[in-house]
């Protein structure tokens, strides 16, 4: 993308269980939220206190997924055991310089675990809002063909923009 391209919007997306499309998804999903663990620091010379980052680590990472109604889909996601999902998106952009709009991928990787299901509301003529919800061990996101983020908790990887953040500690350990 362009320095001179306004990022818009997502245009349209699917939803993938290792290679499976998911069908019957609700109008988003709630992807993971990144929040770094820290600690507090104070003592002699310091004035007051500050959180430090501990590199890499980051506390429980849950996404939210949503279907229309209740399905044979979200009751299989509720089967103990790591599963992939991944969402393939397409973004949408306006280029200033041309005045075309511009479209390029998105693609999120996450390997998850089941936290549970929220079966929803029964309604007459409404969806039910069946939210399936998980832990995520592994997340990877790429646009446009580059890797921006990639954590994998357990084999102790985190890289942003293609830097492995976490190299030299996996080194000396």
């Amino acid at each position: 993308m362009s320095i001179n391209a306004i990022p818009e919007k997502i245009v349209n997306y699917n939803a993938y269980l290792d290679n499976d499309k998911l069908i019957g998804l609700n109008t988003d999903v709630t992807l993971p939220k990144l929040e770094q663990m820290t600690s507090t620091v104070s003592g002699a010379g310091i004035a007051g206190e500050y959180e430090s980052t501990v590199p890499g680590h980051f506390g429980k990472i849950e996404i939210d997924v949503t279907f229309n109604t209740v399905t044979e889909q979200s009751a299989e996601l509720l089967i103990p055991g790591a599963k992939t999902l991944v969402f393939r998106a397409s973004q949408q952009s306006y280029d200033v310089a041309s005045g075309a709009s511009k479209f390029r991928p998105l693609k999120v990787t996450t390997k998850i675990l089941s936290k549970g299901v929220d079966l929803g509301k029964l309604t007459v003529g409404k969806q039910t809002g069946t939210k399936n919800t998980f832990e995520v061990i592994y997340l990877k996101v790429e646009e446009n063909g580059k890797e921006l983020i990639e954590l994998d908790k357990l084999n102790f990887v985190f890289k942003v923009n293609g830097v492995d953040v976490l190299a030299a500690i996996r080194n000396q350990i």
